[in-house]
């Protein structure tokens, strides 16, 4: 009897020492699991933060950008259609003052100063300005001057000229708006005012010399 109480006294404080030896290991497994848990959940948090605020950074950017490039393009376009619209209204303008004048006989009831000095006998080009249907063109007529007539706003200059064997007239008025400019190729050597008697000639015998 008393070796089996010894034995019992003896098993009962190493079951005891076993116990809390086990206890003292889950706590140390528990407070590892708790610290391991932690940080690894600081973690996960600060990836979802970062994947979340990374695309909406990108998707700001990006939606900024092109509304910037829409913003420049629609006011580039908005300039261009401003410059071209007041530059249409311009010649709108520039025609109807041209038309007006045209119309208004006070248009021709001026002195021009800047046209060069006009003999008979001269080669020279005329550039006309010839208003159809609205439009205007420039009409280049190059001929001889057979004749000058009356003086200050009336003055007019009959030129000639003879094209595939066939002859043409037409009477200038020199001071009117119409004549854009003149240019005069040559002077001939003449001795008349009046050129009347090449509307007989032809060919060769209709030519002039030219005064140098």
């Amino acid at each position: 009897m008393s070796d089996e109480k010894k034995n019992e006294e003896v098993t009962e404080p190493v079951e005891e020492k076993k116990t809390e030896i086990k206890a003292k290991v889950e706590e140390k497994i528990t407070d590892e699991k708790i610290e391991t848990k932690e940080p690894e959940k600081k973690e996960k948090v600060e990836k979802t933060a970062k994947k979340e605020v990374k695309p909406q950074v990108e998707e700001k950017v990006e939606d900024a950008a092109p509304e910037e490039e829409k913003k420049q393009a629609v006011s580039k376009d908005e300039i261009e259609t401003e410059t071209d619209q007041s530059d249409v209204e311009e010649e709108k303008t520039e025609k109807k003052k041209n038309r007006m004048d045209i119309g208004n006989l006070n248009y021709y009831l001026e002195l021009r100063t800047d046209l060069p000095e006009i003999r008979s006998g001269d080669v020279l080009k005329m550039f006309y300005r010839v208003v159809e249907g609205g439009k205007e063109r420039i009409q280049i007529f190059e001929g001889t001057v057979i004749a000058i007539k009356n003086s200050g706003i009336a003055k007019t200059i009959t030129v000639r000229k003879t094209s595939f064997g066939i002859s043409i007239e037409r009477i200038f008025p020199l001071n009117s708006k119409l004549v854009q400019k003149i240019e005069i190729i040559k002077h001939s050597r003449v001795r008349r005012a009046k050129l009347y008697y090449l509307r007989k000639l032809k060919g060769k015998a209709a030519r002039l010399k030219e005064l140098r």
